[in-house]
């Protein structure tokens, strides 16, 4: 647009001052054709179709049809409102953006529900075209807003400029930003380097432009769902085998599990009230899965516990240490989570959870197994009278000399089959040295027979066996629980006795074991360990062995921490427990779940930049329009349309005249009055 030449058409002969005016006709613009450019006068004759409509009484220049920019009358109410309404739309542009930032921000996201949430997690491709749809819609509306404000602001520029005139260059600029365009050509650069402000308003337009092209990143990045992760407080109550309290410690004594077998219904389930008997499998596995993780070295082995009440089982990766797993996935009977602050309570949130990973700090049974071969016994053997020789005794003693004492309460031998693979056991308890709050128990495993030779008398010590604190973590993915001791406990926690007969009980029930898993040609607690040493270790069955030890050590501290599981449960049963018998247990809960979220404050801010600087502009030149013009409204037409440029005169330069255009060039447009 460096130059333009004006020349005179090719077959103008006739005289200047005969030719008519030049009119345009159009129905939507408010710009008055120019006056006469010269050349007028020319006669040109009539054809036969315009007598035909003078005769049919149609006018041969219907002024009020043939005129390019006939003034519209619009009432300065109505504009004042269509501009009001403008600067609403420009405003919800500009606030909708960081409203929603905002509110995703301080809830930590906001998850979706119901039908929504289906429909994401059955179409997520469809979901991603529309939000890149609305993406796009969101910046063809900021567009529009820019050019509706951009023709305002250049009627109120012309309106109040001097003469009411603009240069070239000015009206190219407002073309430029009205259709968001690049209208000068790379021939132009020497003149927009010479003018002053010239190159500024050139990088305000390329600012724009990126602007608008990342309005539809900025926007889907603020409204694509997605799976995020949220957190919540949990809270419950669980029994307390460390609590001193005279009124509980009667309670617990009167609640004691007992050496025999009965069901009782608790929470809509059965539930057996001894250790053993049905509890078998859950205890081997228990067990197996400690040797597994702690002595093969198998770290995705688990436990599945399905005599605790739960569908489809309990599952634990390793050993169950003691705890009552409570919360939506542990025992259904003894969920003691308070139900508020929890997520789980509220069905749609449940629903909506992706995956879930929750965390309670949990009373369970610490323990700690040394055990080696020994060339002694307490345990003796001895034939019982009027039953067959199939049948023998076996019993042990505690050596009062040796500090030791009785602590299988009520169990003074075990008939056991005369067979070639035999085991018994025993167990006693030391008496604590003065200052100490737990004694240490010792368990004796004897073999007969052929398990003379591959088990021999092993003897083992447990100390520490306590109750302790561990923090108990469930993961929904893979669907266990995985058990580690806390940290930062109370001190206090370590200064506390543990209810006596809750870790003799586990005792009992390890004997019970051993004495119902023998069979007429095994035992299944050995056998258990030889299988695995054999099938992980390539160890013989047949020879004692260190590392069958260090299994014996796994295997019996599996089965005593679900020992101690069981009899929590047990006691958990009683009726009406007092108040000092319960512990606050808390934990939190870290569950994913579809919706809206902020990943990076920072980033999204940044996203949302060009879309508000690009509407807060549009804002501010319709309050300079405000300004400048006072809603006076004396122009109403579109500067940059097609028409009004076809009509607009250059200073110094004639139509049918050689010359040429230069940017500094006033522009004149004839002036059109709105009332």
């Amino acid at each position: 647009m460096s130059s333009l030449a004006l020349s005179p058409p090719e077959n103008d002969t006739g005289p200047a001052h005969n030719r008519p005016p030049l009119k345009l006709r159009s129905s939507s613009q408010t710009v008055f054709p120019t006056p006469s450019l010269g050349h007028q006068g020319d006669d040109e004759p009539k054809d036969d179709n315009s007598k035909d409509k003078t005769k049919e009484g149609i006018p041969e220049d219907d002024e009020s049809e043939d005129i390019a920019n006939p003034q519209e009358r619009v009432p300065r109410e109505r504009r004042i409102l269509v501009d009001l309404a403008l600067l609403l739309f420009i405003f919800i542009m500009v606030s909708w953006p960081w409203v929603f930032f905002g509110v995703v921000k301080a809830k930590n996201g906001i998850q979706m529900r119901g039908r929504l949430a289906d429909v994401y997690n059955e179409y997520p491709h469809e979901v991603a075209i529309v939000v890149t749809l609305l993406g796009t819609v969101n910046r063809i509306v900021a567009t529009f807003l820019l050019g509706k404000v951009v023709v305002r602001f250049g009627q109120e520029k012309i309106a109040h400029a001097k003469s009411e005139t603009v240069t070239v260059f000015g009206v190219s600029a407002l073309l430029a930003f009205r259709h968001v365009s690049l209208v000068w050509g790379i021939g132009q650069w020497k003149q927009m380097a010479r003018g002053a402000g010239r190159f500024a308003v050139f990088l305000l337009l390329v600012l724009c432009l990126i602007g608008l092209v990342l309005i539809p990143s900025g926007t889907a990045g603020l409204i694509t769902p997605g799976e995020f992760n949220k957190t919540a407080e949990l809270s419950g109550t669980e029994l307390d085998f460390f609590s001193d309290d005279p009124g509980c410690l009667t309670w617990l004594e009167a609640n004691r599990v007992q050496n025999n077998c009965d069901w009782r219904r608790f929470g809509n389930t059965q539930f057996t009230t001894c250790l053993g008997e049905n509890q078998m499998l859950d205890v081997l596995d228990s067990g197996r899965a400690n040797m597994l993780f702690k002595v093969i070295g198998v770290r995705n082995e688990t436990s599945s516990l399905s005599q605790l009440g739960a569908r489809g089982g309990i599952r634990f990766l390793g050993s169950a240490k003691g705890v009552l797993p409570i919360g939506p996935d542990g025992v259904p009977a003894f969920n003691f989570l308070n139900s508020s602050p929890n997520p789980f309570e509220d069905q749609d949130t449940r629903r909506g959870m992706v995956s879930y990973n929750y965390t309670l700090l949990q009373q369970g049974l610490e323990s700690s197994v040394s055990c080696t071969y020994d060339t002694t016994s307490p345990i003796r053997y001895y034939s019982i009278e009027t039953t067959s020789r199939r049948i023998i005794g076996s019993s042990g003693s505690c050596d009062p000399a040796a500090g030791l004492e009785d602590v299988l309460e009520g169990i003074e031998e075990y008939p056991t089959l005369n067979v070639n693979n035999t085991l018994t056991y025993w167990a006693c308890k030391q008496r604590p040295p003065p200052g100490a709050l737990d004694p240490t128990y010792v368990i004796y495993l004897r073999g007969r027979e052929n398990y003379e030779a591959s088990i021999g008398n092993i003897t083992c010590t447990v100390s520490p066996m306590r109750s302790q604190i561990f923090s108990v973590n469930y993961l929904s993915l893979p669907g266990y629980f995985v058990t580690n001791p806390a940290t930062n406990l109370a001190p206090e926690s370590q200064r506390r006795a543990t209810f006596a007969r809750y870790i003799q009980h586990g005792l009992m029930g390890l004997g019970n074991l051993v004495w119902e898993g023998q069979n007429w040609s095994s035992n299944i607690v050995p056998e258990t360990v030889f299988s695995l040493a054999a099938k992980y270790l390539n160890m013989s069955t047949f020879d004692p062995s260190p590392k069958y030890l260090e299994l014996y050590e796994a295997m019996l501290q599996g089965i005593l921490e679900y020992e101690a599981t069981y009899s929590r449960l047990i006691y958990s049963l009683g009726a009406n427990p007092p108040d000092t018998c319960f512990r606050n247990i808390a934990g939190s809960v870290t569950y994913s779940v579809r919706g809206w979220y902020i990943s990076d404050s920072f980033t999204q801010a940044g996203l949302l930049l060009p879309m508000t600087l690009i509407n807060l502009a549009t804002f501010s030149l319709l309050i300079a329009c405000f300004v400048i013009g006072k809603f006076e409204y004396q122009r109403n037409f579109d500067v940059t349309d097609n028409m009004s440029l076809l009509t607009a005169r250059v200073d110094g330069a004639e139509r049918g005249q050689n010359g040429e255009i230069k940017w500094k060039d006033k522009v004149r447009f004839t002036t059109a009055q709105s009332t």
